[in-house]
């Protein structure tokens, strides 16, 4: 039976939220949105995910946590959206490098913002390994003449020495390919392989080692699990799929993941919708990582 009435409107999952000291972990909302290039509306993600995260139950049948219990989130305010998309950026870093002995979950906004987390929570770029579930590979040098763009981010993380491992990829452009397949530090696990390459891909998620940054793009899964997102891709990842990589990556491997995001969500145009499904994708990760760590 869904919650009817929120005990605090303005927490994840609306459970009365410890105060920040003394919290597991922390769920940042992120509304930026300045360099969507198709469908918009990613700003409302975060609210749309909070609000349906009210109607979750906080039981999670499948690693057994009770988020009345543990771990104990504290929702942080939304961050300020205002400005062009480099004045968010370094307020982003800024906000978050205070917290780098926390583990933060945002939920954006588009997918630019994975770079001033990753940048204000890790402290040496070249010893990180971004965990990338997208439909597009993001490397693009320049997306429609911007150097910053939810289209080149991953393309930034990489020049500053982070390792990428993405997963799920099935939109990019040939020079995007040609670096996704000669760049070092970059392993791309497309998605018309995971057939035949799923086995291979766990046990790269099992073989991590140090610093990790987890970043979901929600048009990773396929539009049948996810359909509102700027630009939805057929033969994206299924549900049980994501839970398998959640599982390995937060539970099995040897890496210590820093932080996460779930970003490019956009609310559904007729409620519900999918917006239950982006907030169990946010709860779910938690409790993975929630049992990983007992």
């Amino acid at each position: 039976m869904m919650n009817m009435i929120p005990a605090d409107s303005t927490q994840f999952l609306g459970l009365s939220a410890p105060d920040l000291q003394h919290a597991d972990a922390l769920v940042l909302p992120a509304p930026i949105e300045k360099t969507v290039s198709y469908g918009t509306g990613t700003a409302g993600g975060p609210r749309a995910i909070l609000e349906a995260s009210y109607q979750l139950e906080p039981f999670d049948e499948e690693t057994l946590v009770d988020f009345a219990e543990s771990p104990r989130v504290h929702t942080l305010p939304p961050l300020d959206n205002r400005g062009d998309i480099e004045t968010c950026l370094a307020r982003l870093r800024d906000y978050v490098r205070p917290l780098r002995d926390r583990f933060v979950l945002t939920l954006g906004g588009e997918h630019t913002i994975t770079y001033g987390l990753v940048e204000g929570l890790i402290e040496d770029l070249s010893n990180v390994t971004v965990v990338q579930i997208d439909a597009h590979a993001d490397l693009a040098d320049k997306l429609h003449g911007r150097h910053w763009s939810h289209g080149t981010v991953m393309r930034r993380l990489w020049e500053r020495g982070c390792s990428l491992l993405q997963i799920g990829i099935r939109s990019l452009t040939r020079a995007e390919h040609d670096t996704a397949t000669t760049g070092p530090r970059i392993t791309t696990f497309y998605a018309h392989s995971l057939k035949d390459q799923w086995a291979d891909l766990l046990d790269a998620l099992i073989q991590l080692e140090g610093d990790v940054y987890l970043t979901i793009d929600v048009d990773g899964l396929d539009p049948a699990v996810i359909p509102s997102t700027g630009t939805p891709q057929p033969n994206g990842l299924s549900w049980g799929q994501m839970m398998d990589i959640l599982r390995v990556l937060l539970t099995e491997s040897r890496a210590g993941v820093l932080g996460a995001d779930v970003v490019e969500f956009v609310p559904s145009p007729v409620s519900p919708g999918c917006d239950p499904t982006a907030a169990r994708l946010a709860a779910k990760l938690l409790a993975w990582r929630s049992l990983g760590r007992r």
